[in-house]
């Protein structure tokens, strides 16, 4: 279990982490509350304002640890559909006075019998109250037991309306699940909130799944319109997705998702069959807790390990997955800075999130505090409460040895913000164990002032308030996709793209942040030589914690260009994770991704420790790709995106040091207050010869230079001025064959680029020429520059140079000995060259079969232009006999006519899934130059939908041109999924 075995196990080395880090802030933001302390005077403390909220009982057993503690009810899988009752939905009006809208003491027919209430939210006229309510039954009050009963509904402001919106209507076929099915026959539904357009996005456990972590169900976003009808789902989480928020600023959902994997990637490729079924190894990935000799997660114990929730953000749709707020979601640190659920929005657009220490959410409910995040990689400001787990500094309720309140620590409570029009907080707040929550107000600006009583009834918990007032309204993102998600997941044997695909389009996986920006970096250029694409959805055999069985099912792999890119399709509406891998050559391992923010912190793995998913037919385009790095905008040109900063990625050596570290120079930490000592973020060279002094950049693979941006270490760090450097550039490693070279001037703190006109390096030297003092320094060096090529590769053909668009493909063609070349002395590939039809059927069939496959002789019958001895003959008569080809017409086949690119779709989509394939019509409207009326139209639009083509350029595809020999390599290694 993370709570107890990382906490137990490694708590003093990352909890004296924690507390030098800035994180330690927060115990200022915690003042002890007396009733002394605490204002009451709230009679007109809301203004002009009415505020609705819910009274409801408190539950017992509030922690695992703990259970004298009373429980949060509504809060992560713990309690959010435990049973409180009886509730009560309530306003309270501007003048103090108080109306009970729902009052579960008291069902009746006209209240349609609830008993308990939950999350209201405010429409944005302020006229209407959407929440969620549970109807008289029996129910265990359990904690982490769904009634199988909470529905959404709505009510007027005036208490008139009351109408349901959700039933417990679903109507589908669990036997797929086997004896698991018995667990997903309930379903609740919670956290409702209106979307700009008048729908209803709320959180359930509809989608029947197991989260990986103490048997919760697990949670989806599904959206609804106010009337009942066109309920579907938008997201494809495997562990959880609630408290969702409206974006004010953007009119995009913002809300928590649970980001677990217990499969971690390992460079160990060996199968490792589990006793009890199952596997503890197998595909490059390792079970959670069977780490050892063989079992050893890529990067180091816990770098791959998360258990925490943090803020997504997408569209309506469910289309535009990304991380919203935080840092990078790396190791345990990152985790803890991220670890939000729930909140409010503020005006301009930050946001006032709960923080539960609890992070994973199955064995405590509440004990936490509000943070404060502001979108992008920030962190967060401690607001007031428990906002951290710091333990150096606040102290366990109980820790008794083997009987320690993991998650419960001594002081007052604070959660569910609402953010006033005066930028003032209205908050729940409790002052002890027991969770009695009542409403106060408070100034984030001034903590020390006393919060205001707006209403308590002790005895009750007062949680989640909303302002009664008519809102404005955020900008409204109309569907793009509009295909429903299925309601169940796929069956184990597939297929898996029951709901068609989506392109995963990453731009650059190589991308990194600006400097000091809190995301860490990228891997190396060059290390990725392939991603792997993994399913892991609900089957048969997963109750939640055993991470053996349900094994994840290895999808595909597919090349990543030199320059980082790579674009695929992979199955729509299901959780998905994805791995990188090296080269054969370099060990075929996972690529690290460099020092991560704090100490301790040895670099993550470039393997996805939580799921994502893309809804149907949506292009996910991305920089850097994992949790993190979507916090970086997207260049609006593509072809930017293959310029970044990969100085990161580079081995730095120095002519001497005598402060600092030399790495401290492409750390891309400048101004980035660090918990050690702050001289680690830059180099200072020893005193004497300046002219002597100089730093080297190698790096891994060739890479081509375009800007080389030089920081002068900051005046509140170092007194040292460089006032001019040359840059050289080299083209081999040991730097002996100069290239280019350029001078810098005096340095900016803030930057200062040495520009070069895109020349081939492969290490970049820094030499000081003049300076304030006979001592060089830099802050920070960045490299913006594109891979050319990858670890442990060489160049195999004279005019396939590392820097051709399509080497990675045509190199992976020559490596499975699909084709040897067009010449030799020197070996040359001719990419250029026209693709004949004969040569395409012996290219096609070995794709598809491998390089050892060998047709029937050919019988000269077939075809009246291909005789026995044409060349290529008995291939062509097998690809007529696979149904691949009908010729070219009048009996001919035509061998040495060129391919074009619209018969090249027809011949790849028949040879990948037989002659029987028919595509789904054709649209129009995916290439500006293939209508309806196209000829193979309907087979090209496919071809772009598996992500095999993006077409010629300009939006177009180019139907008729001939095929050259790069772009076949592109189409069938892509088709066929192959690997060198």
């Amino acid at each position: 279990m993370f709570t107890k075995n990382l906490l137990f196990a490694g708590r003093i080395f990352i909890l004296c982490i924690i507390i030098l880090s800035t994180l330690a802030t927060s115990v200022s933001r915690i003042s002890a509350m007396s009733d002394e302390s605490i204002s009451n005077s709230g009679a007109n403390s809301l203004g002009n304002y009415a505020v609705v909220f819910v009274s409801r009982q408190i539950p017992r057993n509030g922690s695992v640890y703990y259970p004298e503690g009373g429980s949060m009810p509504g809060v992560q899988p713990y309690s959010r559909f435990q049973v409180a009752a009886p509730g009560k939905l309530i306003i309270r009006e501007a003048n103090g006075t108080l109306r009970t809208l729902i009052d579960g003491s008291k069902p009746t027919p006209a209240s349609l019998n609830l008993i308990d209430v939950n999350a209201p939210d405010v429409s944005y006229d302020g006229t209407k109250i959407v929440f969620a309510g549970l109807p008289q039954g029996s129910y265990s009050s359990r904690p982490m037991d769904g009634p199988g009963a909470w529905r959404i509904y709505v009510i007027n402001v005036d208490g008139s309306g009351l109408r349901q919106v959700t039933f417990s209507d679903r109507n589908i076929d669990l036997s797929q699940f086997g004896n698991v099915a018995e667990n997903f026959t309930a379903y609740d539904d919670t956290d409702p909130v209106w979307l700009p357009d008048g729908r209803i996005v709320f959180s359930s456990t509809r989608w029947p799944s197991f989260g990986q972590y103490g048997a919760a169900l697990t949670s989806n976003l599904y959206v609804v319109n106010a009337d009942g009808t066109g309920l579907h789902r938008i997201t494809a989480e495997r562990n959880g997705a609630e408290r969702p928020v409206i974006d004010p600023l953007t009119g995009k959902i913002v809300y928590s998702r649970w980001w677990r994997n217990f499969r971690l990637g390992t460079d160990n490729m060996a199968t490792i069959p589990y006793t009890d079924g199952g596997y503890v190894m197998k595909d490059g990935v390792c079970a959670l807790k069977f780490q050892n000799a063989e079992c050893q997660e890529a990067g180091g114990s816990t770098n791959l390990e998360r258990n925490a929730w943090h803020l997504a953000t997408i569209n309506p749709d469910g289309t535009g997955l990304a991380q919203f707020a935080g840092q990078s979601n790396s190791f345990v640190v990152g985790e803890l800075v991220n670890h939000a659920y729930g909140g409010a929005f503020a005006p301009d657009g930050s946001f006032y999130a709960n923080f539960f220490p609890m992070t994973n959410g199955t064995e405590a409910a509440g004990f936490g505090g509000i943070r404060l995040y502001r979108r992008g990689a920030n962190g967060y400001i401690p607001i007031i409460g428990i906002t951290t787990r710091d333990e150096s500094v606040q102290q366990f309720v109980r820790s008794d040895p083997g009987s320690t309140s993991y998650g419960v620590y001594v002081g007052n409570y604070a959660a569910d913000p609402e953010v006033l029009p005066d930028g003032r907080l209205l908050i729940s707040l409790a002052q002890d164990t027991n969770q009695d929550y009542g409403l106060y107000i408070i100034n984030p600006n001034d903590l020390q002032s006393k919060p205001i009583l707006v209403y308590d009834n002790p005895g009750t918990t007062e949680l989640r308030a909303r302002l009664v007032r008519a809102r404005p309204l955020p900008p409204i993102i109309p569907d793009r996709v509009t295909r429903i998600a299925s309601a169940l997941p796929p069956t184990a044997q597939g297929p898996y793209d029951i709901d068609g695909t989506f392109t995963f389009n990453a731009l650059n996986v190589y991308f990194n942040a600006p400097v000091d920006a809190k995301i860490i970096n990228a891997p190396p250029v060059g290390s990725a030589k392939t991603i792997r694409f993994f399913i892991d959805h609900q089957r048969d055999q997963q109750t939640g914690s055993f991470e053996t069985l349900d094994w994840p099912i290895l999808l595909k792999e597919v090349p990543v260009n030199p320059d980082g890119s790579v674009s695929t399709s992979a199955p729509a509406n299901v959780p998905l994770f994805e791995q990188l891998r090296t080269s054969q050559s370099a060990g075929y391992k996972i690529p690290l991704t460099g020092p991560g923010l704090t100490p301790g912190e040895t670099g993550g793995a470039a393997h996805v420790a939580g799921m994502n998913f893309g809804r149907t037919g949506e292009v996910a385009t991305c920089v850097g790709c994992h949790a993190g790095h979507t916090m970086i905008p997207v260049p609006a040109n593509p072809a930017d995106a293959q310029w970044t900063n990969l100085a990161p990625g580079a081995t730095v050596t120095v002519s001497s040091t005598s402060n600092g570290s030399p790495n401290g120079i492409n750390d891309r930490r400048l101004r980035m207050d660090l918990p050690y000592e702050n001289s680690q973020k830059f180099w200072i060279s020893n005193s004497g010869n300046l002219t002597a002094q100089w730093v080297k950049l190698t790096f891994p693979v060739p890479v081509t230079v375009r800007i080389v941006r030089l920081y002068n270490i900051p005046s509140t760090d170092s007194s040292i001025r460089i006032l001019n450097t040359t840059v050289k550039l080299y083209s081999d490693e040991a730097g002996t064959v100069q290239v280019a070279s350029k001078t810098s001037g005096a340095l900016s703190e803030n930057g200062t680029d040495v520009v070069f006109n895109n020349v081939l390096a492969r290490a970049v030297r820094i030499e000081f020429t003049s300076a304030n003092g006979s001592t060089a320094a830099l802050g920070e060096v960045e490299v913006i520059a594109r891979g050319e090529g990858h670890v442990g590769d060489n160049t195999t053909f004279a005019d396939v140079p590392f820097s051709y668009w399509a080497w990675q493909y045509i190199e992976t063609l020559y490596a499975l000995n699909i084709t040897t070349g067009c010449g030799t002395n020197p070996l040359i590939y001719c990419p250029s060259g026209l693709v004949t039809r004969a040569q395409m059927a012996i290219f096609l069939l070995r794709s598809k079969y491998g390089s050892s496959y060998v047709p029937p002789s050919a019988t000269g019958t077939v075809f009246n232009d291909v005789t026995t001895s044409t060349p290529g003959a008995a291939w062509i008569e097998q690809l007529a006999r696979e149904g691949i080809t009908s010729g070219c017409g009048g009996g001919n086949y035509c061998p040495n006519n060129s391919v074009t690119r619209a018969q090249m779709a027809i011949f790849l989509l028949r040879a990948k899934y037989g002659d029987s394939y028919t595509p789904p019509p054709a649209t129009g409207t995916m290439f500006s130059d293939v209508t309806l009326s196209t000829a193979g139209a309907a087979w090209i639009e496919q071809l772009a939908r598996e992500g095999i083509t993006s077409g010629c350029g300009g939006g177009r595809f180019c139907p008729g041109s001939p095929v050259t020999r790069a772009e076949m390599a592109v189409f069938l290694v892509r088709t066929f999924n192959l690997l060198p």
